[in-house]
């Protein structure tokens, strides 16, 4: 048996104040802001290719927001895992756990769901040493990340080793003729362009998932740092499907 649910909860330091919104025995807890969920313009379009009555899951939950599909889709399970615990908080049908070790069966889902970070500078995790505005994983949380939270890695070799890893695990819970959704975006660096993208793309082809299509969806981005006025404006939401058995 897997230990890594008790590792996480170590994480999560239990805060009580008036006004919160999650009630956990005789106190409140207060809901940790997020700052990178699903953009709503994004849902409808999960659902045009969620199938109804299906089982699905979300591995980079985040906040939970992956249960907005119920709204659209009929006879939906979700499942959604999150790494940090503030963040599954929001809802308590989201499993703290890691992409990389799911605890389910293989071929249990019928669907995957997910937008895994980008490997921007939301990746940033020093400690401020001015009054600038950051937006990221670390100072949202007041903390360091989980050592395993990809949210911490910039966009190079363990990003994209941590990647091809939670693909392939993936992979495993995922049904043959199972359909796998991906939602990414690239970014600027240095004033060049980052293709996040295409790296996703080729490694979920690698894993042996097929491609069956794309859509860009322009989503606001943040207009904060070096790069803020060279932004890319729209997020891409691609979806592939595992081969039936032969």
């Amino acid at each position: 048996a897997r230990g890594w649910w008790v590792e996480l909860t170590q994480y999560a330091p239990q805060v009580c104040q008036a006004g919160g919104n999650q009630q956990q025995g005789d106190c409140m807890k207060t809901l940790t802001r997020h700052p990178a969920r699903y953009t709503d313009a994004l849902l409808p379009i999960f659902a045009q290719i969620v199938p109804t009555y299906s089982r699905g899951l979300d591995p980079f939950g985040g906040t939970g927001k992956i249960f907005e599909i119920e709204k659209y889709v009929e006879g939906v399970e979700i499942e959604c895992v999150e790494i940090e615990p503030e963040w599954a908080d929001y809802d308590n049908r989201i499993t703290v756990g890691d992409a990389l070790a799911l605890p389910w069966g293989d071929g249990y889902f019928d669907w995957i769901c997910t937008s895994p970070t980008y490997g921007n500078r939301m990746a940033d995790h020093h400690e401020a040493r001015d009054c600038s505005k950051r937006n990221t994983y670390r100072h949202a949380l007041n903390r360091p990340l989980h050592p395993a939270n990809a949210g911490q890695l910039q966009y190079g070799t363990e990003y994209q080793k941590l990647h091809r890893s939670a693909w392939a695990e993936a992979w495993r819970v995922l049904r043959p003729g199972g359909l796998f959704v991906l939602n990414i975006k690239d970014h600027i660096r240095r004033g060049e362009r980052v293709n996040v993208t295409q790296f996703h793309e080729e490694a979920l082809r690698s894993v042996g998932f097929t491609w069956l299509g794309s859509e860009q969806v322009k989503c606001p981005g943040n207009r904060f740092g070096q790069n803020g006025g060279a932004r890319i404006e729209y997020e891409t939401v691609a979806w592939f499907q595992k081969p039936e058995r032969k």
